[in-house]
């Protein structure tokens, strides 16, 4: 009897655990949309699971703040916001600076042969005009300086903004190759040198300078929102 108890609670956990990471990876690829109404009924339906892991999930996800309540009582996918994208992108900047200085003071020669790896794989896949690439070992580049600098709790943060960060990536498609590839270059070679001022300075700038793009792109993507609204 106990023993089924174990299995009964360990897939409504699985359960709850699919959930959770199906609803907001769609989120964050912008399958469901910013202000999308969740209709749990229909989700649990396609999903093949119960109300109950459902609602556990989705109870994440809007703490996380990537669902909201409405004043009726449902759900829907959060909102977006060009003043969000700042207040996330310069949060971000002065994190993963701490980061890049933290990671210049404890990198090692090995260390420096990953992070010349993701540098050029960078630049590679930025000449071939491969967004998607390019922002998979960018994002690599700089999660092995966040294990390098050794700060959980920056870290975690982090990884909190980062994902809102995600959704508007996806949601406005931008990315200067060109120019991230460049910047990653720079702030391997002071890390390189193991120059903290100048790598925490270089590391703030290349995330402020994605931050325009973004909310120009977000302000045409609200505008374009509005027009089919109209």
């Amino acid at each position: 009897m106990n023993e089924l108890i174990k299995n009964v609670t360990a897939i409504r956990i699985s359960a709850k655990d699919f959930a959770y990471q199906e609803i907001k990876n769609r989120i964050l690829k912008c399958e469901f949309t910013p202000d999308q109404p969740i209709v749990e009924e229909e989700l649990a339906k396609e999903l093949e699971i119960s109300r109950t892991p459902l609602r556990e999930a989705m109870q994440r996800l809007e703490l996380e703040e990537l669902v909201v309540r409405q004043p009726n009582g449902r759900l829907k996918v959060a909102p977006v916001s060009a003043q969000e994208v700042r207040e996330l992108f310069v949060v971000r900047s002065m994190l993963e600076g701490v980061i890049a200085a933290e990671a210049a003071e404890n990198c090692t020669e090995q260390d420096i042969r990953h992070l010349s790896y993701f540098v050029q794989m960078v630049k590679q896949t930025s000449d071939e005009r491969n967004m998607e690439d390019v922002s998979h070992y960018g994002s690599q580049f700089h999660t092995y300086l966040y294990e390098l600098s050794q700060n959980k709790t920056a870290v975690k943060i982090l990884r909190q903004l980062n994902d809102h960060i995600t959704r508007y990536r996806r949601l406005a498609h931008f990315i200067d190759t060109k120019k991230t590839s460049v910047e990653h270059e720079v702030i391997l070679d002071f890390i390189k040198k193991k120059d903290k001022h100048n790598a925490e300075s270089m590391m703030k700038n290349h995330v402020l300078n994605s931050m325009e793009q973004a909310v120009a792109a977000v302000k045409q993507y609200e505008n374009s929102m509005n027009k089919i609204s109209d």
